[in-house]
């Protein structure tokens, strides 16, 4: 009886077997662009606080999604974000904000110092796009830059910037790079925009 259950033991654990999860990639972007400084005095004087961006719950996550056609969106089953896009768009514009020197000092949203200026970010469209062939893609941003006087809650400028890049490596590392560069597009715009307001 007892060689019987060790048998029947050694058959069943040998019939196990177990699989191996491919590990998942993180992607970053890191934008490199040259920031354009300007000796205009218009926001000198003033502190700006750069709020956390407003987007949908799939920016706040670090799966990486893609969309075929107009209607379907899928998640990357092996490619993840190493940090969610809606915090990549807010980190590089509180950067951006600071590296331009047009403010006496630029916040993030849970800072608790006093400001003069509040900056808002609306994320309206972060994500790779394929045809229904799935033959050709491209990378899409789309975001909207509000500045608010705090005290007045008086909008003083608010503008819509989109870049548009055509994917060559039809995949999620493709597609990073595509949203790198229209990224880095939209940022010098900013930077461009910025400047403009505080003139």
């Amino acid at each position: 009886m007892k060689y019987l259950f060790i048998s029947l033991l050694s058959i069943l654990l040998g019939g196990c077997v177990t699989t191996v999860t491919p590990a998942k990639s993180e992607y970053r972007i890191n934008t490199d662009i040259q920031v354009q400084e300007h000796r205009s005095k218009g926001c000198k004087e003033k502190s700006l606080k750069v709020g956390q961006a407003f987007s949908s719950s799939t920016l706040m996550s670090k799966h990486m999604m893609y969309a075929i056609g107009d209607t379907k969106q899928y998640a990357y089953a092996e490619s993840l974000w190493a940090e969610n896009p809606n915090l990549v768009v807010t980190s590089k514009i509180v950067k951006l904000m600071r590296d331009t020197n047009l403010f006496q000092s630029v916040q993030i949203s849970k800072s608790r110092a006093r400001n003069d200026l509040i900056l808002e970010i609306d994320i309206e469209d972060f994500l790779q796009y394929f045809d229904e062939s799935s033959l050709h893609s491209y990378a899409h941003i789309s975001l909207t830059l509000t500045l608010i006087d705090i005290k007045s809650n008086r909008v003083i400028a608010t503008e819509n910037f989109d870049a548009k890049v055509d994917v060559q490596e039809l995949n999620a590392q493709g597609g990073v790079k595509g949203l790198k560069e229209a990224l880095n597009k939209i940022l010098k715009d900013t930077n461009a925009w910025i400047i403009g307001v505080c003139e």
